[in-house]
């Protein structure tokens, strides 16, 4: 790793003074306490964040409404250890720890789990809509496969939605930003009666200027936002025995796809690719300038058209004072349609329509129960999905495409006896990846928590679980348009390493993958993929004091193998990845000190990493390199992770955090981005920064019996990673440190504030990833300054 620029010096400087300075002016008398106590349920049952033997952070609707957090992505600005990367096809990448996975696929699922209100959201995409109106929203770490429906080896972040409370409540807020930005988000929450309440919420996300100007054609952008999300909650609790939540939610969304930028020339087939690809290579991109291809009818425009709804049943019965029977009954459905420029130029190198369909259906039912020295919970899961995974790809100016219609034209058919010449000259530009899949998971599970002593605990859990998946999966022709090339110069190219032509022809429409004996072209099954695994966490926790807590944990999680959605030209390509596993050794300390004033919580873990999934390349005989998914037989993880919470005033609190992730693949030989055969023993990991240093500064006061301020802004710096596992030139992600704030005057007579807010506040020229397809490097870059005027009012 390079080292740190001055210009991150100084940004790092500032935040470290600042938080020190913040130290040095606490008062000697009493001072407020620590902010108001935070009741989380990473256990599954209710308890003050700092009586939770775990690493967990937590932040509650205002701090995410204050810090413009309205989306999942930016939860990685404030949670240490938690990084986010754009995929090529919009697709979240979510890392903790260094666990995270690669894949752009819809079909994907992640290490890093997603939940609201328990519910799994099982593939990354599912949470593509607008966060808001939540209770709270909590980040875990480390394997978590015990307790929650879906085993996960790097950690998961679960949202809880506000629910309606015993008072007629509602409020509003409206945003006003550059790039012509309006926002509106609003609740109403009222009692029905008899126990029963109802909550509505939504949030409506609008900017008519895309941020996103084309280097070749000034005027032409994109970046235009259109997102809609709509929540409500049905509740029952008339307190008495059974209690019951109902959540019906939906997202919708119309915006742009994000542009890459095209950052290094490198042909597949040098001396075929059109001579003005090299052209548009950008030096120095700042996150405004970008280039795609101009909208000219021939292909879907720049943008996703995709929509999600979810379904879920909370059901909780008291069988007696210690004993709850819970049911959890969830349905999710997702459409999907992106168009994607996936090379960073104007012209038609690589872009991609992704088209999707998810049904997910899930079904758990837990026994709770307490006694005198303890609780305990066992209980089954059920999951079933049906996913349809789709591409089309656009390739007509690709240097592959210019030197296989060279070969087709010139020396396998120069009389044109199998196709015209308009065929040839037009011939596979576009083509099809299709995937279908069945996934189905069963599990059971057990967990207890015993106090051994008054001030010594240990908890211990376990679970079995198994999974199948069955697929089919294929690259295919696209409306004939594929037939006159593959079926000339890609057969003549196999032919040339192998001595054969391959034993089939292909049909319109029809899968041309190269399978050895494959004579039905129309289907593509493989076999299915049947794993099972035995997950579990033991924990000790030792309470020295009211204020003092040490605990320590060994946990064993899974992530269930992946079927890989990608341009495949060769069968091995298609071949799954096998479940990855995480043994996780972790030891931490959450102090609460002077008098209440500070909290600290700090932690260190190990993670012995086996058969880690990885988006990563092939050679290949015809297309020089091509994706495939593959497992890293060995690795490792080490790091701590430190939470410093002040109360300086009563008006004036801090936060400041640091983590440091030291990432190391032990065993593995493969191929690097550019299909070169590489051993990878020694590299680092991709995507996972080694340092990540946040920081939160929040002042609220009265100004007059009216009036109130509240001013919050935080930092936040990582340190520089890579997209590659070798760091090749080129794959580089440089340090970056971002900030925002608000500063909003609150009216608390009449219940509104009028406030402005900035994110990114300094302009930071940053990017999250690095990828090639075909001719060129490009990188996605991050987004640019926003601010604005945000109106609110409660009732």
């Amino acid at each position: 790793m390079t080292a740190v620029t001055q210009t991150h010096k100084t940004k790092l400087a500032g935040l470290a003074l600042g938080t020190a300075l913040g130290l040095s002016l606490m008062p000697h008398k009493a001072a407020a306490q620590v902010d108001d106590e935070i009741i989380v349920t990473a256990q599954r049952k209710a308890e003050s964040i700092n009586d939770v033997p775990l690493a967990i952070q937590a932040y509650d609707q205002e701090l995410l409404t204050d810090l413009g957090v309205t989306d999942v992505s930016q939860l990685g600005n404030l949670t240490p250890g938690l990084s986010f990367a754009e995929s090529n096809a919009n697709t979240p990448i979510l890392t903790i720890r260094g666990v995270g996975f690669n894949t752009p696929n819809l079909s994907a699922t992640s290490p890093v789990g997603i939940y609201y209100d328990e519910v799994a959201y099982a593939y990354p995409y599912f949470a593509s809509g607008p966060v808001f109106d939540l209770e709270r929203a909590e980040v875990l770490k480390g394997p978590q496969g015990t307790l929650y429906g879906r085993n996960t080896t790097g950690g998961l972040i679960n949202f809880i939605a506000a629910k309606p409370g015993n008072e007629v409540e509602a409020g509003a807020i409206a945003e006003f930003g550059n790039f012509q930005t309006y926002n509106f988000e609003g609740f109403v929450s009222a009692p029905l009666g008899n126990g029963f309440g109802a909550r509505l919420a939504g949030r409506w996300e609008n900017s008519d200027k895309g941020f996103q100007e084309s280097a070749s054609r000034p005027g032409d952008r994109l970046g235009e936002i259109d997102r809609l999300g709509l929540r409500s909650v049905l509740s029952y609790d008339n307190d008495g025995p059974f209690r019951a939540d109902l959540i019906a939610s939906y997202w919708q969304n119309k915006s742009d796809t994000l542009a890459p930028q095209a950052i290094a020339f490198n042909p597949d087939n040098p001396g075929f690719e059109n001579p003005l690809t090299e052209s548009f290579i950008l030096e120095n991109p700042n996150n405004r300038t970008a280039d795609f291809d101009p909208d000219d009818g021939s292909k879907p425009p720049f943008r996703t058209d995709s929509d999600f709804f979810s379904l879920s049943a909370r059901l909780s019965f008291d069988i007696s004072d210690d004993l709850s029977v819970v049911s959890l009954t969830a349905y999710n459905s997702l459409d999907r349609n992106d168009q994607n420029d996936l090379d960073g130029t104007p012209i038609e190198v690589f872009t991609q329509q992704s088209i999707g369909e998810v049904e997910s259906f899930s079904q758990e039912v837990r026994l709770v129960g307490s006694f005198d020295r303890g609780d305990f919970m066992v209980g089954g899961y059920y999951a079933k999905d049906d996913i349809t995974d789709d591409q089309i790809g656009f390739i007509n100016e690709s240097s592959a495409i210019y030197f296989l219609r060279f070969v087709a034209q010139n020396f396998v058919d120069p009389t044109n006896a199998l196709f015209t010449p308009e065929q040839y000259a037009g011939g596979f530009r576009s083509y099809r990846n299709l995937s279908d899949q069945e996934s189905e998971t069963v599990s059971i599970f057990g967990n207890i928590n015993y106090d051994l002593t008054e001030k010594l605990g240990v908890s211990a859990g376990l679970r079995y679980s198994d999974d199948s998946l069955e697929y089919s999966t294929c690259s295919a022709d696209f409306e004939s348009n594929t037939l006159p090339i593959f079926s000339t110069a890609v057969f003549a190219g196999i032919a040339g390493v192998t001595g054969a032509f391959p034993n089939f022809s292909i049909a319109p429409d029809q899968c041309f993958t190269i399978a050895e004996n494959r004579v039905d072209r129309a289907s593509f099954e493989r076999p299915p993929l049947e794993e099972d695994n035995l997950s579990g966490r033991f924990a000790l926790e030792y309470q020295a004091d009211p204020d003092t807590l040490l605990f320590a944990s060994v946990s064993r999680g899974f992530k269930s193998g992946a079927a890989p959605v990608i341009t495949a030209n060769v069968e091995e390509q298609l071949e799954p990845v096998r479940q990855e596993e995480v043994l996780a050794f972790e030891a931490g300390a959450k102090l609460t000190l002077a008098d209440g004033r500070m909290q600290w919580n700090s932690s260190g873990f190990y993670y012995d990493y086996q058969d880690q999934q990885l988006f990563s390349e092939i050679l290949d005989p015809v297309f020089t390199a091509l994706p495939r998914l593959v497992n890293v037989p060995e690795s490792r993880v080490l790091g701590f992770e430190s939470e410093l919470d002040v109360d300086v005033t009563e008006a004036l609190s801090l936060r400041g955090t640091v983590s440091y992730t030291d990432t190391e693949i032990t065993e593995f030989e493969g191929f690097n981005r550019f299909g070169e055969p590489e051993n990878f023993e020694g590299s680092s990991f991709i995507l996972t920064p080694d340092w990540q240093l946040t920081g939160l500064a929040k002042y609220e006061t009265d100004l007059s019996a009216q009036w109130g301020l509240r001013a919050v802004a935080s930092a936040s710096y990582f340190s520089e990673t890579s997209s590659s596992l070798t760091e090749e030139s080129g794959f580089g992600i440089p340090a970056y440190t971002l900030v925002n704030g608000t500063v909003t005057l609150l009216n608390t007579d009449r219940g509104f504030d009028i406030g402005v807010f900035a994110n990114n506040l300094f302009q930071e020229n940053y990017r999250t990833s690095v990828d090639v397809v075909s001719d060129t490097v490009f990188a996605l870059p991050g987004r640019p300054r926003t601010y604005g005027v945000r109106l609110g009012w409660q009732y």
